[in-house]
């Protein structure tokens, strides 16, 4: 069963992935909000990875893969932030605009990138393990300050969320969010190993939303 849900979101993002590139001027693509679509690319290898594992069986080449699939999260994940600096600016009030703000906001991406690097990335070992019908590869022991970044990054997409929601009215980033975090903080037992992923989509979905209605309204 969690191979065809892995294919369903891998696919999902596809479709995200192009709608995105149709609907997107180039102004747009040459904007900070182009680094959601940065994301979702690197999402769909991650999910094409754990649904194709079993087809590649267990070895040294799928290991590989798996831990390809940390380095992608290590150094893309990060740039939501940047993604949420580049719709702020789309609101056009002058504090998202400045020099300083940009800086912070790129000085503080790296640092995050940087952290999960040496933190978690730099020392993962990894095991193969079959569930329901998934053959991936783990982390063979919890690794200590693995949680930092994606925390850091959700705090901030909450955050913009809601700073869109109190301007604007616009509810959809805000509620993507609180799903993510409430959905990945509760202890909910789903016979599945996709369920944090199907999280991600509905994330996904409300983000790439998000920066084409206001990609929009920039332009109207």
């Amino acid at each position: 069963m969690d191979f065809y849900l892995y294919i369903l979101i891998t696919l999902s993002y596809i479709v995200l992935l192009l709608v995105g590139f149709i609907k997107k001027s180039g102004k747009n693509i040459r904007s900070l909000t182009f680094f959601l679509y940065l994301v979702i690319a690197g999402l769909i290898v991650d999910n094409a990875i754990i649904a194709f594992g079993k087809f590649i069986g267990t070895g040294p080449f799928l290991e590989k893969l798996h831990l390809l699939r940390y380095w992608i999260h290590a150094i893309v994940t990060p740039t939501l932030i940047l993604f949420c600096l580049g719709v702020l600016r789309k609101l056009g009030e002058k504090p998202f605009h400045s020099i300083r703000t940009i800086r912070i906001t790129l000085t503080f991406t790296c640092v995050l990138i940087l952290i999960e690097i040496m933190t978690v990335v730099a020392k993962i070992e990894l095991k193969p393990v079959t569930e329901y019908g998934i053959l991936h590869y783990v982390p063979e022991t919890e690794i200590e300050g693995s949680h930092l970044m994606i925390i850091c990054v959700s705090v901030i997409l909450l955050v913009t969320g809601f700073i869109l929601y109190r301007i604007t009215k616009w509810k959809w980033m805000l509620a993507g969010a609180i799903i993510m975090g409430i959905g990945s903080a509760l202890p909910i037992e789903v016979e599945s190993t996709a369920f944090t992923n199907a999280l991600e989509l509905l994330l996904m979905i409300s983000l790439v939303a998000t920066n084409l209605t206001f990609s929009k309204k920039e332009n109207t």
